[in-house]
């Protein structure tokens, strides 16, 4: 059987669903990712400004206490130092941070409370500049005379004549602060520089990757307090992996919910032609069988094979619905290609007596094409060697057009063994054209006419007439939708063939049917044969 071939066009519109449910699928995915990572960012911005706050509010509280306490003496500078030593003793012992009270005369130390009245340079304690700043004023320096090899700061108030009062702070103070503001196990590093001079530093390796979450200057006395915070690479990564943990199950509940909402748009976006192909292509589509019942043997003699569909997320579709759509789109010949594709795997895990009736729906389309005796000779390849009759049903749905081609077409199949029967007969197009155009040998009463039996005069004066038509022309008959008992009885004693309806059976998925035929199919149902016999004497 030649293959479902779509062409470029239908290919290109394909892919471009496809791409476009890939990309609903993955935007929440990514969105998750970027949020998360963009979020653990900011925890850790937020982190390093908290720590940054608390450690330069510490740093200003720091330098303005040990401004206190030089601002103590900054009037007493023109004292002789033995008048202030034991006030500049007495002071840095009081204050907080402050580890020595020193009076600086332009170029040396004139007085400390930590070594009296032993004057040094005063380039010892300003680290290498000689002169004595101006005003107010803050100096990180390595080392002092008093302790060598450990950075202090500085802060200076100056008085007149070239003199100055300074309080030396020892920068552990400040190192502490900053280890405990900003532990290694949340930043990288943390600088702080107050005024000119070295910069103290807590930091757990370089900063090469470190990316900078902080950085605060703030203006104290004259001089720039600096502060930058470099965070660790390794828990922004941490953080933000706990964040997709928590998050991404909900983004992707979110995308697929955006996929399907996406492909039910493209779905009802689609023409229908495309629908039903892509159907037939995603196997949509299945079969099931109604059991005829044969009056004269009381047991299943064939079935009729319906085609059903269900798309996911969208119910049952109506058959004659789509039948209809696919006659009118003109995709009724693969539609019922792949139908015979359905039969065929069907039936080939089958078990049913020889002779066994198959009816299946050609289509006037397909009737009157090329393609109709290879595709049901290819069916009969594989059902007729398990004892299988096929029966091709003439549909008068549409009106067949290439009259010729289908009466070549449908005497080919005849000669083949292929039984041919009109279906739905009385209704439709032409119908007793039908019976001089085709040739035939079994009639479907339609299930219109059955429901014209009358119960209580027990007259359907149609439908006797089909009989009797059907009778006179030595066809088989059919009876469609039998639904009750009087139905079955009135159609049974006027010779009616076969019997198909709910009275005998409902349609049945494969397994289902066969399951069905294996226990019912050599039950006879009951009906009037007495009253038969009165009515046919």
């Amino acid at each position: 059987m030649p293959e479902v071939s779509p062409n470029t066009g239908a290919t290109r519109s394909r892919v471009a669903r496809l791409l476009a449910l890939l990309v609903v699928a993955l935007v929440p995915l990514l969105l998750c990712v970027a949020l998360g990572r963009y979020e653990a960012e900011r925890i850790s911005r937020r982190e390093a400004a908290l720590a940054s706050a608390v450690i330069v509010g510490q740093v200003v509280s720091i330098v303005e206490a040990a401004q206190g306490a030089a601002r103590t003496f900054v009037s007493r500078v023109g004292e002789p130092c033995e008048q202030l030593s034991a006030g500049l003793t007495l002071e840095a012992a009081n204050v907080p941070y402050v580890r020595t009270l020193n009076i600086l005369d332009e170029d040396r130390v004139d007085c400390s409370s930590a070594l009296v009245q032993q004057p040094i340079p005063a380039r010892g304690l300003l680290d290498g500049h000689a002169r004595v700043p101006g005003d107010e004023w803050l100096r990180f320096v390595n080392n002092t005379p008093m302790v060598h090899n450990r950075p202090s700061l500085l802060v200076g108030i100056t008085g007149g004549a070239g003199r100055a009062a300074v309080a030396v702070v020892d920068a552990q103070y400040l190192l502490d602060l900053l280890h405990g503001a900003a532990p290694l196990t949340m930043f990288r590093e943390a600088e702080l520089s107050v005024g000119g001079g070295v910069v103290l530093r807590e930091a757990q390796a370089a900063v090469r990757d470190a990316p900078l979450l902080a950085d605060v200057r703030k203006r104290v006395s004259g001089a720039t307090i600096e502060l930058k915070m470099y965070g660790r690479p390794e828990r922004i990564r941490e953080t933000g992996a706990g964040l997709l943990l928590r998050y991404m199950p909900w983004a992707a509940a979110l995308s697929a919910l955006l996929v399907w909402l996406v492909r039910r748009l493209q779905r009802s976006g689609q023409s229908r032609r495309d629908q039903l192909l892509r159907a037939i292509r995603a196997d949509e589509f299945h079969v099931e069988y109604q059991p005829l019942y044969g009056v004269a043997s009381g047991r299943c003699d064939g079935v009729e094979a319906l085609l059903r569909w269900v798309p996911p997320g969208a119910g049952a579709m109506r058959p004659d619905e789509f039948i209809q759509a696919a006659e009118e789109e003109h995709v009724i010949v693969p539609l019922t290609q792949h139908l015979l594709k359905l039969i065929a795997r069907d039936v080939a895990t089958w078990d049913v007596e020889p002779g066994f009736h198959l009816g299946i729906n050609f289509a006037p389309e397909h009737l009157s094409g090329v393609q109709l005796v290879g595709d049901v000779r290819a069916l009969c390849a594989v059902v007729v060697p398990r004892g299988i009759q096929v029966v091709l049903e003439v549909t008068e749905r549409t009106l067949v057009r290439n009259t010729g081609q289908a009466r070549s077409n449908l005497e080919a199949l005849r000669r083949e063994g292929v039984e041919i029967a009109i279906d739905d007969f009385g209704t439709g197009y032409c119908a007793l054209s039908y019976l001089e155009k085709f040739p035939f040998d079994i009639l479907k009463i339609d299930r219109g006419f059955v429901l014209t039996i009358d119960p209580e005069d027990h007259r359907a004066v149609v439908l006797d007439c089909i009989i009797d038509l059907a009778h006179s022309l030595g066809a088989e008959l059919v009876a469609e939708g039998v639904e009750t008992q009087a139905h079955l009885d009135y159609l049974c004693v006027r010779g009616v063939t076969y019997i198909q309806g709910f009275v005998y059976a409902k349609p049945m998925p494969s397994e289902a049917f066969m399951r069905w035929y294996r226990a019912n199919g050599a039950r006879a149902i009951q009906h009037a044969k007495d009253g038969g016999r009165a009515l046919n004497a």
